[in-house]
């Protein structure tokens, strides 16, 4: 017989003071992004055809030299598995805005390529829409001190786990600043 869980104690766990903080902490700004997000993808598919996770797609292929990335890259750069770039790039394919390609030097490998219809689609649709999107589900709803204290806690996060690139991650304040992340 199976023991009754609803009487089965929670065993103490050694932390630090400030827990309860940290937790309601994550599980704030963890749920605040899901919201943006859920909130972009809406106005984006209403707006401009495409998910969120789709547009970040044909701006990091735009942006990408040759406007081709390998599957992994593309991965890397949405920060979704291989799995999940491949289900994007197959939307993608499906509506002509990314061609499939193998390198000859390498059979083995994928890789998504922008195709003219998907930089139509990017510069004239989704991103005029990600830009409303994200000025509406983000931006509107917080005050200009809001986005510098985000800001700096976005690069400390950033830099406490060794991610602040500053040519991914500029200061796009800063007047001349190269602005290669602005879309995604």
């Amino acid at each position: 017989m199976s023991p009754d869980l609803n009487d089965a104690p929670w065993p103490d766990v050694d932390v630090a003071d400030n827990h309860a903080d940290v937790l309601a902490a994550w599980l704030t700004v963890q749920r605040a992004v899901e919201a943006v997000a859920t909130a972009m993808t809406a106005r984006m598919q209403e707006e401009g055809d495409c998910t969120l996770l789709e547009h970040q797609a044909l701006y990091r292929l735009a942006t990408a030299p040759g406007r081709r990335l390998s599957m992994l890259r593309l991965a890397d750069a949405l920060a979704t598995s291989p799995s999940g770039a491949t289900r994007v790039v197959e939307r993608l394919f499906r509506r002509g805005w990314v061609a499939r390609e193998q390198p000859p030097d390498n059979r083995r490998q994928t890789e998504a390529v922008l195709t003219a219809e998907g930089y139509t689609a990017l510069t004239e649709r989704t991103r005029p829409a990600y830009h409303r999107a994200l000025a509406e589900c983000f931006g509107d709803l917080l005050s200009t001190a809001d986005l510098a204290e985000l800001r700096g806690v976005g690069r400390a996060l950033l830099a406490g786990h060794d991610l602040l690139d500053q040519h991914r991650y500029p200061d796009f304040r800063q007047p001349g600043a190269d602005h290669p992340g602005a879309d995604g």
